[in-house]
């Protein structure tokens, strides 16, 4: 018997010799299989085949439906990110008459469906994901506001968890998702318009850290590599994203123009989503000023003499350090923040950031009938999400500390990168900041509720 123990032993000691090689060749085989999948996903990217795929058309688009025109309201179906595992309604009012109007007036309908189109664009990611069963919100939304052309097909190897990995690989995290759609609407007089809606998708997986590229870009794609330098200059996280979705418009405005149809562009979006479309919605207002002018721009949006242009942004961070950004030429861009919400505060002023257009506050604390408001909001927040209210509006008074106290320690981007810059920001995080709260003013969930329980009149100029 004592033999046998000693065999016993003496297998078991074997055995454990051998279990680091086992471990590294259990880690080995699931580093190779990882690699596997990452370059088939590679491959299947390049070769455009094995993605999810766009969705079908909706029955308005095969003619089974005639598109709403005019007036109306639609209840538009979609999820929350603050939700999971629940769809929401919202009700959208809608006129193809704003789009004959001057787009360089606040229009709160419009905003408050602006709203809602830009969650959408978060809601469209969960049908480009294999492992899920979920409608075409974004489709879905657009054929009841009768959108008869929707392309969503920028989503495709955007919307895995695989892909977002993949983007870290190969250092692509300036990617981004959007929706462009077309709808042709009538005016009183008989004339026609092409409204092109753009909705971009906000910071998702990877495409996070490009909010961190912020050294400036010139429209001429020249990096500024010192605040010293004076010129327009882009936040680089953000200009490569905004070329792409330029480039995927000019196609759908030439074949407007080709109809006969003037353009009116309606660009939206939340967080990332929000400063992409602001530059793009700024480089079609230059393009149209110099039209005005009479010259020529080249590759770029290919607008024309008559065409038009409104940008509506919700929690857009700074995008650019332009001196000129809120000239009256970006008069129809309206970039609306919540106080209480960090990302809009960042990159800071101080350093020169900007977005273009015209800044609007929702309600904060201290101002007059703020309670009254707040409630409102908090309830609207739980009718929409079903989901009690974590957001603090509280925390626009930490906000504004931290805001202060690194604009004060740390002058510029430069600064910023130094050791003291990150440790002068970490800091004053550290002191005001609890990032369990500090997120929830930043949901497009509230922004939503915000602007369904309150009027233009309640917005304030930043």
């Amino acid at each position: 018997m004592a033999l046998g123990r000693c065999h016993m032993v003496s297998a078991v000691r074997a055995g454990l010799s051998r279990l680091p090689f086992v471990v590294l060749l259990v880690l080995a085989i699931m580093a190779l299989s990882f690699v596997f999948m990452m370059l088939c996903r590679y491959e299947q990217n390049r070769r455009n085949a094995g993605g999810a795929g766009s969705p079908q058309s909706s029955a308005v688009a095969y003619g089974e439906e005639l598109p709403a025109t005019g007036r109306f309201t639609k209840s538009i179906t979609y999820t929350c990110i603050d939700a999971p595992g629940r769809e929401t309604v919202s009700p959208v009012v809608w006129d193809d008459g704003w789009f004959f109007g001057d787009m360089r007036t606040y229009n709160h309908d419009l905003a408050k469906a602006s709203s809602v189109l830009a969650a959408l664009a978060y809601s469209e990611s969960s049908h480009y994901q294999e492992s899920y069963q979920t409608p075409p919100y974004m489709e879905n939304a657009l054929a009841e506001l009768g959108f008869d052309e929707v392309s969503t097909a920028s989503y495709e190897y955007r919307s895995e968890v695989m892909d977002q990995m993949l983007n870290l690989v190969t250092q692509r995290e300036d990617t981004v998702a959007y929706t462009l759609a077309r709808k042709r609407v009538t005016g009183a007089d008989g004339s026609t318009r092409s409204v092109i809606l753009v909705s971009v998708r906000g910071s998702y997986g990877s495409e996070w850290l490009s909010n961190l590229k912020i050294e400036g870009v010139s429209p001429e794609g020249e990096t500024a590599l010192s605040e010293d330098q004076e010129a327009r200059y882009d936040h680089s996280g953000y200009v490569e994203a905004a070329s792409e979705v330029s480039q995927a418009v000019a196609p759908w405005v030439r074949e407007s123009h080709r109809r006969g149809d003037q353009v009116t562009l309606l660009l939206v979006g939340h967080s990332r989503g929000g400063a992409i479309s602001n530059l793009v919605a700024a480089q079609a207002d230059d393009e149209l000023a110099a039209l005005a002018e009479g010259a020529q721009p080249q590759d770029g949006l290919e607008l024309a003499a008559g065409d038009a242009v409104a940008g509506y942004t919700f929690a857009s961070p700074g995008c650019t350090t332009s001196t000129h950004a809120h000239a009256a030429r970006y008069g129809n861009i309206f970039n609306i923040a919540n106080p209480a919400d960090l990302m809009p505060a960042l990159p800071l002023a101080s350093w020169g950031y900007a977005r273009y257009g015209v800044d609007l506050n929702l309600p904060a604390m201290g101002e007059e009938e703020f309670d009254t408001q707040f409630a409102s909001m908090s309830s609207a927040y739980t009718e929409l999400t079903g989901e009690e209210d974590p957001y603090d509006p509280e925390a626009a008074q930490a906000v504004r500390l931290v805001v202060g106290e690194v604009g004060a320690e740390v002058g510029s981007v430069d600064e910023l990168v130094t050791p003291g810059g990150i440790a002068a920001v970490a800091q004053a995080c550290a002191r005001h900041i609890d990032p369990t709260r500090i997120l929830c003013g930043h949901y497009p969930s509230v922004y939503i509720s915000w602007m369904y329980t309150i009027e233009a009149d309640d917005l304030t100029l930043s």
